[in-house]
């Protein structure tokens, strides 16, 4: 009996270095990318797209996530992956500006880079992800040997993103509100016509 535990021990010892060695080799590959087989066929994803599309931070954090590894049934596709990260930034999600600067590492531009993190630094109130975050910033500025010309650029970068973004943010607000506005006069009269048909029925 103690034989065949003393045997059974080693066979599990074996394979669970075997199964540590294929885990260390184990590549990571995207997910087929969805397919409609009827053009009324509903995407996985359309509700989680509308949601960002609707300013859903934590929804435009998942599509770049997504976009990013090929998951979910959308294909891998960057462009988008940054752009729905850096929408989820605009909309307040913190966590969003470690990724871009992850995305800037990667394309070799640690200047962008730089101006992600502070950015993430700046949204952060604290606790430990800021100080991550700012760990990551002087790491990079020691292994990227940034100057001080490069950091008063990325500096100029930040200042820029940011009027971007609070002009992105009234530009939406504004929106809103003429959107609340004319909902409430439809509901207020729901048999009258909106201004523009009335002006171009006259013109017919």
């Amino acid at each position: 009996m103690t034989r065949y535990l003393y045997a059974l021990l080693m066979c599990l010892a074996m394979a669970a270095g075997t199964a540590t060695a294929a885990q260390a080799e184990l590549k990571y590959y995207p997910d087929p990318a969805y397919h409609k087989l009827n053009s009324d066929d509903p995407h996985p994803m359309d509700e989680m797209i509308d949601l960002a599309k609707q300013g859903d931070a934590r929804a435009q954090f998942i599509l770049g996530d997504m976009y990013e590894k090929g998951k979910g049934g959308l294909e891998k596709d960057m462009k988008e992956s940054r752009h729905w990260f850096e929408e989820s930034a605009v909309h307040g999600y913190s966590h969003s500006f470690i990724r871009l600067a992850a995305l800037a590492k990667h394309e070799d531009n640690p200047v962008e880079a730089w101006q992600w993190y502070t950015l993430a630094i700046n949204s952060f109130d604290s606790g430990d992800a800021q100080q991550f975050v700012i760990k990551a910033r002087h790491d990079l500025v020691e292994t990227a040997e940034l100057s001080r010309d490069d950091i008063w650029e990325a500096r100029k970068a930040v200042d820029a993103w940011e009027d971007s973004r609070d002009k992105q943010l009234r530009m939406e607000k504004e929106q809103q509100e003429k959107d609340a506005e004319a909902k409430l006069a439809a509901s207020e009269h729901p048999d009258k016509k909106p201004a523009q048909q009335e002006k171009e029925n006259e013109q017919n």
